[in-house]
This record gives structure tokens, sequence and C-alpha cells, in this order.
């Protein structure tokens, strides 16, 4: 019976990993998909529910900027969970989830003056440091 199971196990690392090398084998795609911005922040008073509803407040009007078609933002969750895991970080304060019609119009709204405003009169202040992760459909 374990054999079998392991030779099960096997069998599906296999074929996984085939799929992996398959998929990095394939160019980057040259469509125009959506462009997700996932922004990982910590602020300067770590936990503090204050700050985390400025930061909150201070963010929403970015999501009325051309391009945007979705915006959501939100403190951690803390989820309790039974085992602890190294791959779960629940450290950061706020995260941020927008979804942009393509990368230009994530580019136009990085430079846009109200982003800029926002991001350095409102936020910035408020962060101690942030990490940022754009990926495409």
């Amino acid at each position: 019976m374990k054999t079998t199971h392991l030779k099960q196990g096997l069998l599906l690392l296999a074929a996984l990993s085939l799929g992996n090398i398959a998929y990095a084998a394939q160019p980057a795609s040259t469509s125009e998909g959506k462009v997700h911005h996932l922004v990982v922040i910590w602020l300067k008073q770590h936990g503090d529910p204050e700050a985390r509803r400025k930061y909150i407040e201070g963010s929403k009007r970015l999501s009325k900027l051309p391009g945007v078609l979705s915006y959501e933002i939100g403190p951690v969750a803390g989820l309790k969970r039974e085992t602890k895991s190294p791959a779960v970080d629940d450290s950061f304060d706020i995260a941020i989830s927008a979804t942009f019609e393509n990368k230009e119009a994530l580019e136009n709204y990085s430079k846009n003056p109200e982003h800029q405003k926002v991001i350095h009169e409102v936020l910035r202040p408020l962060v101690d440091h942030y990490k940022v992760y754009d990926f495409a459909d």
C-alpha cells in the first residue's frame, strides 16, 4: 500500500516538474493582458490601528485614477493557523492589490501627478518599508 502511494506521489511530482519545465521554456507573452500590482507595507507605527486607518483612507483616492480596474486594500488578516510555516508572512501592516488594463496603464498610473502627490505627501511619511510585486495575465 505504501509503495503504491509512493509511486503515485513520484509520478505526480514528475508530471508537475515536466509541466513547469515546459512552461518555463515558453517565450514571454507579448499580449497586452491585465497587470496586477501588489504592494505590501510595513508602517513606522507597526500594528497601530490608527496609522493603518490613516494609510488606508489616504490611499483610496488612487483607485479612481485612469487605467485602474480594481483596487483592494486592507490590513493583515491575522489568521490563526494550526501550524507555523516559514512561507507565511504576516509581519506586514497593510497590503494593496490593484489590477490594471495593461502594462501601459500601470506605467501611466505610477507617473500620474495625483499618484505622486498622494504617495509623497500622504502615504510615504507613514511607511517604514514596502515591497512591490507586479505580474501579468
